[in-house]
C-alpha cells in the first residue's frame, strides 16, 4: 500500500493522473487527507495524502470492535441531554452491553424546527424547544462543522459513524470537514432511532428539575412533570445554555466553578466579497469552495484578544435565544453554502479572574446581563422580532445609522450597539475592528453589519471531574460531559467526550466483576 504525502495539485487538475506518474500500477487509492492552500492567491493548491492499491477498489476500513459488559447484572445510565455528547455517550453504552435512557428537555428535530421556525417569524420563544435545546443540541443549528484540535483515538470513530448515518465520504479526509445543518438533522434523526432500536428510551420534552443527593451519591433526579428516575450512573451532556441545571446542580451542592469564556457580535458581508478576498482571480473557480477566513488580534496594552468564531461561509444569522428577554444570535449554514452571506462571530475573551471571579452564580449573571442589555437596545428602538444590528463603520462611531440587508429569518433593525459591553471590552472591539481592515480591505465598510449579540461560545461554568476517572468529586456517580460541563468546544469534541465518559463507567463496572 504507496502512501504519497503533499501530492500539490492546482483546482480543477486530476489525482488519478498524478497517481498513474506516481504508482503506474494502481488500480484504486483511497484520500487519507485533503486541504486548501490559499495562502497565496496566484498559486492556490490542494495538497493531498494518498495511499494506493493493486486491488480493483480500496479494502474496506477496519472496524472498530468492542467488549460487550459480560454480567446479566447490568447498571442503569441515565444520560441528561440529546446534544452530541449525550447521543454519543448512549451510542457507546449500548454497543458495550449497557442498558441505558436519556431524558431531553426539547422535541425530537421535526417538532423542534417548528417551534424554532414560530421563534423566527412570529417570535414566540419556547423555552424548552430553540436554538439551543432539543434533540441534536445547539450543533444542529450551526455550520455542522466537525473540525476539532483535540487529539482522541475516538475521532476517526465518530467520523465513520456520522458517514453511517448520512454525512458525507469526504468529511473522513477533509482537512476542514462540515455537513451543514440541513445534512446534521438527518445524521442526528437516524442516531436518534439507533439509539431507540437497541432499547435506549429517550424522555423527550422532560427537563431535570430537582437532583437527588444521598451523600456523595446521585440517587434520582425528578423532572418538571413530576417523573423520578432512579440511575447507577449519570451523565451530565446539557450543554453549554443550560443556566436552569447550572443553579439546580449548585443547590444540590454539586460542584461547579465559573470559567473564561468569549462574547462578542456576529458580522455579516456578502459571500463575493469574502470569496474575492481571499481567491483573488480565483473566485469563481468551480472546483473551489465556498471561502472562509479565520482572523484574530491581540491588544498588549490592554491585554484582551479578539477573534473570529464559528465563520458560515454562504450562511445565515440566526436569532437564538434560549430565554424570553436575552436577545443571543448565531450563525448557520447548509451543505450547499447556499446564502449570498458570509458571517461569523468576532468575539472577545471575558477573563475569569478580571471579570467574573470564582463565582459560577457570577458568570451566569455577567452572560445573561449582556443579552438583556442586547434585548433592551432593540426594543428601545421598536424591535418586535428583528434582531438588534449596526454597521462597523457606524458602531466605531457610535451612532445608530442606516443598515442594510441581512440573511437573519428574523430580519434586523438598526440600533447603537456601542452601550452592550463594558466600555474597556467596546474600545478593545473598535481597535480589533481597525486591525481587521487593515488585514482584509473592505472587512469594515463591504456591506458588512454586525448583529447583536454573540454570547453562547461556551459555557461560562466548568463542572469540575476527575481527569482519571472523569467523576465529579462531589458526586462520585455523575460523569460531566461535553460543551456544558466545560470539556468540549464543538460536535466532535462533545461526541468524543461522551464516548470517554460512557466508556469510564463500563471500565468501574468491569473492574468490579
Amino acid at each position: 500500500m504507496p502512501l504519497f504525502n503533499n501530492i500539490s495539485l492546482s483546482p480543477g487538475a486530476s489525482l488519478e493522473n498524478a497517481l498513474k506518474k506516481l504508482d503506474p500500477q494502481f488500480k484504486s487509492f483511497r484520500i487519507l487527507k485533503k486541504s486548501l492552500d490559499a495562502r497565496k492567491k496566484s498559486k492556490i493548491m490542494y495538497i493531498y495524502t494518498v495511499e494506493t492499491f493493486a486491488s480493483v477498489s480500496p479494502p474496506p476500513l477496519e472496524k472498530i470492535l468492542l467488549d460487550k459488559f459480560p454480567s446479566d447484572k447490568k447498571p442503569m445510565t441515565t444520560i441528561i441531554g440529546a446534544g452530541p455528547a449525550g447521543l454519543f455517550a448512549a451510542l457507546r453504552l449500548v454497543e458495550r452491553g449497557l442498558p441505558c435512557r436519556i431524558l431531553e428537555r426539547g422535541k425530537p428535530i421535526l417538532e423542534r424546527m417548528r417551534d424554532i421556525s414560530r421563534h423566527w417569524k412570529k417570535g414566540q420563544l419556547n423555552p424548552d424547544s430553540n436554538v439551543c435545546f432539543g434533540e441534536g443540541g445547539a450543533g444542529t443549528f450551526s455550520d455542522g462543522k466537525l473540525i476539532t484540535r483535540i487529539k482522541s483515538e475516538h475521532i476517526d470513530y465518530v467520523m465513520q459513524r456520522f458517514v453511517d448515518f448520512g454525512s458525507p465520504e469526504e468529511i473522513l479526509y477533509l482537512a476542514n470537514p462540515h455537513v451543514g445543518s440541513n445534512q446534521i438533522r438527518k445524521v442526528i434523526s437516524r442516531l436518534s432511532d439507533l439509539l431507540q432500536e437497541k432499547g435506549c428510551s429517550i424522555e423527550y420534552e422532560t427537563r431535570a428539575e430537582e437532583f437527588h443527593m444521598h451523600g456523595n451519591q446521585l440517587t434520582a433526579v425528578t423532572s418538571h412533570k413530576g417523573e423520578k428516575f432512579e440511575s447507577d450512573h449519570w451523565i451530565l451532556a446539557s450543554g453549554h445554555s443550560a443556566h436552569d441545571v447550572y443553579h439546580r446542580l449548585i443547590a444540590a451542592n454539586i460542584l461547579c466553578e465559573s470559567k473564561s469564556f468569549a462574547m462578542g457580535f456576529r458580522i455579516e458581508h456578502p459571500q463575493e466579497f469574502i470569496t474575492k478576498a481571499q481567491y483573488g482571480k480565483l473566485y469563481n473557480h468551480p472546483d473551489i469552495p465556498t471561502a472562509n477566513y479565520k482572523i484574530s488580534c491581540h491588544d498588549k496594552k490592554s491585554d484582551l484578544g479578539v477573534y473570529s468564531f464559528c465563520m458560515c461561509p454562504g450562511g445565515y444569522v440566526l436569532a437564538s435565544s434560549a430565554q424570553a428577554g436575552h436577545m443571543v444570535v448565531n450563525g448557520m449554514s447548509n451543505y450547499n453554502h447556499g446564502s449570498p452571506f458570509a458571517n461569523s462571530g468576532l468575539v472577545i475573551t471575558i477573563d475569569k479572574d478580571k471579570w467574573l471571579g470564582n463565582d459560577p452564580l457570577k458568570a451566569l449573571e455577567f452572560q445573561s446581563k449582556i443579552e438583556q442589555k442586547a434585548f433592551a437596545t432593540g426594543q428601545d428602538v421598536g424591535a418586535t422580532i428583528q434582531v438588534p444590528a449596526q454597521t462597523p463603520e457606524n458602531f466605531m462611531r457610535g451612532i445608530r445609522g442606516d443598515i442594510g440587508r441581512s440573511s437573519c429569518p428574523s430580519g434586523v433593525i438598526s440600533a447603537n450597539l456601542q452601550d452592550i459591553y463594558p466600555k474597556e471590552l467596546t474600545e478593545a472591539y473598535v481597535k480589533a475592528l481597525e486591525n481587521f481592515e487593515r488585514k482584509i480591505p473592505g472587512f469594515l465598510t463591504n456591506n458588512a453589519l454586525l448583529h447583536a449579540v454573540e454570547s453562547r461560545t461556551s459555557s461560562p461554568i466548568r463542572v469540575p471531574r476527575d481527569k482519571e476517572n472523569l467523576e465529579s468529586p462531589s458526586c462520585m456517580n455523575l460523569y460531566p460531559c461535553g460543551e456544558g460541563a466545560g470539556y468540549a468546544g464543538g460536535i466532535t469534541s462533545a461526541a468524543v467526550d461522551g464516548i470517554r465518559c460512557a466508556e469510564a463507567i463500563f471500565a468501574k463496572e468491569f473492574a468490579k466483576l
